[in-house]
């Protein structure tokens, strides 16, 4: 693959998918990821969080072309997939893969829904511009993975490439046109961790801005404007600059005959996905403590290096930093069992059993583990009782994997809770509907309009 040039094979692979030749399955993991990123971006909406970007849109205001969530004023088609990306990444609920490390939902899906709103476009091309940028965005993310993203937010960098993509093809671009978007994608990616340091709020934008950059670069390809021809691997291009590593050239050789898209992962829990395996590890010993949490003497986390990294927040202050603090999580999910919303509420993070606990926690990486990453997320727990008694549980697996999946009633449950209070009974199973008969479906821009018209917000 090394002489190849690999920005046109993504491209070609692009333009040219058509949805008879995606296997059944792979379409419906892509009907599940619509309706997983509805739920999450619905529910983002309504927080306090989304204040920030509501506001910016509200006074820029654009053409009324898409919908943004929660607004009953269109706006341009950029200005949504802004606004709707970011609502979507805000609680930390929404999908993920393991390879590439992305949350492809909340680049991929907003900026071809916006396309889609303003072209309307039908729910068959909806479908088809999801898929591709998930095949693209996904390869481009598992190339530079894991070096990259210890400094760079790979949602948002191989994010764009994907949002390129899935907008060109709304906005029926021909080779010529998708290579020049997909060649100015490369050149908007950015997104670092550094906010991680401050646990400041980057991370919402860098996903909104991420599927906006997929919409500005296809519009301009559209009307003409030019872009580089080889922005993965030319001499000046995306992996020279951002990979950090030896390329993994591989998985851009497995275009249509292996869907990357039907590996993603879906989130049970609204924190860090690196948490999770943890989380579950928690909640198994929780089922099986019989005696008093002050008999617990010391807890271990083993786990892996990215989990650390990305989720090794020691003190969170806030909510925001709870998400990301792989011990907060793993205490609250010990003393109660589960993890919810209400996990990340300023009461909750400042709760005194909570904090003893997490002072008698030690998180570690253990080799073992970090080896089995990517492939695995695995994690371990360890409770050292007073009596001396050792209490341990594994998960190779978190909940939500492939591997251990949620199936389409479990994300059907996820997408009626998280919209719980914002739609009626009759407009989540309209929504849910529509997801399910995507393919079918005459006018993609019914999905927020139903959203919009019916939601209290």
């Amino acid at each position: 693959m090394h002489e190849q040039n690999i920005s046109q094979i993504c491209v070609d692979f692009a333009t040219n998918l058509t949805l008879d030749s995606v296997p059944i399955d792979v379409k419906e993991q892509a009907q599940k990821c619509l309706l997983d990123w509805l739920g999450c971006a619905i529910r983002g909406s309504v927080m306090p969080q989304a204040d920030c970007i509501k506001e910016y849109a509200a006074a820029m205001g654009g053409n009324q072309h898409a919908s943004i969530i929660g607004s009953q004023t269109a706006n341009s088609a950029f200005h949504a997939a802004l606004c709707n990306g970011y609502f979507s990444h805000i609680l930390e609920i929404d999908d993920v893969d393991k390879k590439s490390i992305t949350h492809p939902g909340a680049v991929v899906i907003p900026a071809a829904l916006s396309i889609g709103d303003w072209q309307g476009c039908t729910g068959a091309e909806l479908l088809t511009a999801i898929i591709a940028g998930y095949e693209v965005m996904l390869r481009v993310g598992a190339a530079v993975t894991p070096a990259h993203y210890e400094i760079w937010h790979t949602t948002a960098t191989a994010g764009v490439f994907g949002s390129a993509v899935a907008a060109g093809r709304m906005l029926k671009l021909d080779a010529k046109a998708m290579t020049w978007a997909f060649g100015n994608a490369g050149s908007m990616a950015a997104g670092l961790w550094e906010f991680l340091q401050d646990g400041a709020m980057s991370k919402y934008l860098h996903a909104g801005k991420a599927a906006a950059a997929g919409v500005l670069v296809s519009c301009m390809a559209k009307h003409g404007f030019t872009g580089a021809t080889r922005i993965l691997e030319g001499r000046q291009g995306f992996f020279a600059g951002y990979a950090r590593q030896a390329v993994n050239m591989d998985v851009f050789a497995d275009f249509g005959a292996n869907y990357h898209t039907a590996g993603i992962s879906f989130k049970p829990y609204p924190c860090c996905r690196h948490t999770h395996s943890a989380i579950d590890c928690a909640i198994k010993l929780n089922n099986k403590l019989k005696f008093s949490m002050e008999s617990i003497k010391h807890i271990v986390i083993d786990t892996y290096h990215a989990a650390i990294q990305v989720a090794g927040n020691e003190n969170p202050a806030d909510s925001r930093q709870a998400q990301f603090s792989i011990k907060y999580c793993v205490v609250c999910a010990l003393l109660a069992g589960k993890i919810n919303l209400d996990s990340f509420a300023e009461t909750a993070i400042f709760d005194q059993a909570v904090r003893r606990l997490m002072n008698i926690t030690t998180v570690v990486v253990d080799e073992t583990i970090n080896n089995a990453t990517p492939v695995a997320w695995p994690a371990r727990i360890s409770l050292e009782l007073t009596d001396g008694q050792i209490m341990s549980e594994y998960v190779e697996y978190p909940k939500g994997d492939p591997e251990n999946a949620l199936t389409w009633p479990e994300i059907k449950d996820k997408f009626s809770f998280l919209v719980d209070g914002i739609l009626d009974n009759s407009s989540i199973s309209e929504v849910i509907n529509m997801c399910e008969e995507l393919e079918t479906l005459k006018k993609c821009s019914d999905i927020l309009r139903k959203v919009n018209l019916n939601a209290k917000f």
